[in-house]
């Protein structure tokens, strides 16, 4: 992340433009800085991932023989890789097909029974998940 170097104070704050200084360098402004700098047209708008766009992912909810909810096993949204395997741990043999059915027909919900335990994976679009480290 890049940080503004135009005013010590916003040395924590994450830069949005820049401008070339006369060595060639770049000096690097928050928001803030920006929208008071002088000279709007040495400004340029530093490029940001477009983090809003849709992607697919899975919601995974497993039932124990009372009808009652995993709250540990239930995921809201999973990667398809991440999902097979997520079912799979919890013990789910039909893994990689209740995963399929769910990719091949998404918004309706797909199950798999194993013993006392009811496996539901539903593919549906979603925003992407934001990790923070």
């Amino acid at each position: 992340m890049d940080t503004c170097t135009y005013d010590l104070d916003h040395s924590a704050v994450e830069a949005t433009h820049y401008y070339k200084a006369y060595e060639g360098d770049r000096v690097m402004l928050c928001f803030g800085c920006a929208s008071r700098f002088g000279y709007p047209q040495y400004l340029v708008e530093l490029p940001r991932p477009r983090s809003w766009r849709t992607e697919y992912g899975y919601l995974v909810n497993v039932q124990i023989g009372t009808g009652q909810g995993d709250l540990v096993a239930d995921v809201w949204p999973m990667e398809g890789d991440g999902v097979e395997s997520w079912l799979t741990i919890l013990g789910c043999q039909e893994s990689k097909y209740l995963v399929a059915d769910a990719a091949w027909e998404p918004y309706r919900p797909h199950y798999s029974v194993n013993d006392d335990f009811t496996y539901e994976a539903t593919r549906v679009t979603c925003l992407p998940v934001v990790q923070c480290v």
